[in-house]
């Protein structure tokens, strides 16, 4: 009896303590990942060149930013008014509308923040969490018109579209879209299409079918936005099994430009490609004519890549490390592996693109050269590495240095990369168990 009653209290106090860590920061992370996250923040903001314009201020009458999300989807409405449920997951014809998300004036660089149980938050609150405020679909005229004037009343005449991946809701995607405008404070609309995914974990045979039914959908609706939008840069920006869509998107517009006339994209970014690295490498990639670059995001450590790995039997393009694939005769195509980037256990390791590599993507949407954007020349001679987070000085690894303006080529930068080092984070043993 009396065991049983120390046993008792010893779990009570665990619980309590638990969620008092989980109270203090939200996702469990040390010290030292918050000030690299904000270092990454201001980093972002200094980066020479491109604008940050009074949309991205907080609006002193509320406690939160509204970013206006266009968007194509293939989804069935499902009936319901309310904007996290407006579209479900059958399949249906090409659609258009707007939609508003909220971004607290809270926010996390990175994040996108939703209600947690460990903080006793059981519903969404726009002055703590990123939240799908209204969902508005207008015909394709409306929505063309709209576009437009924000294209024109924009401080640049650029928009990006972003095809999001595997096991994501309607409103998840734009909340995801939102939150890369706002924090890579981008100037021009942001753009989705959203694709019918289960958003469940088990629903990935389900997710490639659905999204070979919407590559029909896509290439009609970035073709349009590319000729109408009045945008004059384009940009192409997929997640995960998204990019099953948008490679196969560009392959069939580089081979229909033979005999038509398509429009050409400016930045495609690729990340963490759920697609087969050898058919990307010899069968898509030498046909891909309508972008002026194309930058691919890999990791080591993306579990979803690897679980995808297991079940095609073939490694994934976006699966970084010693056998990363490179293109040293596409010279349009920089491959960057960020493995070195603590993906953690966010989503099963595989949305952290979204938070350390903000960063460079900006960077990438600039225009800026892949040797101008603070990168180590990966061993494999044909890519590159983006460092760890931004560190205090006592904690910056000594064997890693970056490339300089004055680096030409990887082949000339190789630096030797130190093994990856444990966290001395006191939540570290618990990511190994529990993943929230």
């Amino acid at each position: 009896m009396r065991n049983g009653l120390r046993i008792f209290t010893l779990g009570i106090v665990c619980t309590v303590s638990f969620i008092y860590g989980c109270s203090l920061g939200g996702n469990p992370r040390s010290a030292s990942d918050r000030i690299a996250k904000n270092n990454q923040a201001r980093e972002a903001e200094a980066w020479p060149g491109e604008p940050c314009g009074e949309p991205c201020s907080p609006d002193p009458e509320k406690a939160w930013d509204v970013v206006r999300v266009y968007y194509g989807t293939d989804r069935k409405p499902t009936g319901d008014p309310k904007p996290n449920d407006f579209y479900g997951a059958e399949p249906s014809v090409l659609q258009y509308g707007i939609c508003e998300v909220s971004i607290p004036g809270s926010h996390d660089y990175g994040e996108i923040e939703r209600p947690s149980i460990w903080k006793l938050e059981f519903n969404e609150n726009p002055d703590r969490h990123v939240m799908l405020q209204s969902v508005e679909a207008v015909q394709e005229e409306q929505f063309l018109k709209d576009l437009q004037d924000e294209v024109k009343y924009s401080e640049s005449d650029e928009a990006f579209v972003f095809v999001h991946g595997y096991n994501v809701s309607f409103a998840h995607a734009a909340r995801r879209t939102a939150q890369m405008a706002h924090d890579l404070k981008f100037q021009g609309p942001p753009i989705m299409f959203s694709w019918p995914s289960q958003g469940k974990l088990p629903g990935y045979v389900a997710d490639m079918t659905s999204a070979d039914f919407a590559k029909e959908h896509v290439l009609e609706f970035v073709e349009k936005i590319a000729r109408d939008s009045g945008a004059k840069k384009v940009h192409l920006i997929a997640h995960s099994m998204g990019n099953r869509i948008v490679t196969d998107v560009l392959k069939n517009l580089s081979e229909q430009s033979l005999y038509r006339d398509v429009p050409k994209f400016n930045q495609v970014i690729l990340a963490a490609p759920d697609i087969d690295a050898r058919t990307f490498k010899y069968e898509i990639a030498p046909k891909i004519t309508q972008a002026e670059r194309v930058t691919i995001y890999a990791s080591s450590n993306d579990k979803a890549l690897k679980a995808s790995q297991l079940v095609h039997q073939g490694r994934r393009l976006g699966q970084g490390g010693v056998e990363l694939t490179v293109f040293p005769e596409q010279k349009f195509i920089d491959m960057i592996d960020a493995s070195q980037v603590d993906f953690g256990l966010f989503e099963l390791g595989h949305a952290s693109y979204a938070d350390g590599l903000l960063v460079d993507v900006k960077r990438t949407l600039s225009g800026a050269p892949v040797v101008s954007r603070g990168l180590t020349a990966h061993e494999s001679h044909y890519a590159w590495l983006v460092p760890g987070p931004i560190q205090p000085v006592e904690e910056q690894p000594s064997g890693i240095q970056t490339a300089s303006l004055e680096t030409l080529s990887p082949e000339v930068a190789v630096q030797e990369v130190p093994q990856e080092t444990a966290t001395n984070s006191r939540w570290t043993w618990w990511k190994i168990f529990w993943p929230f």
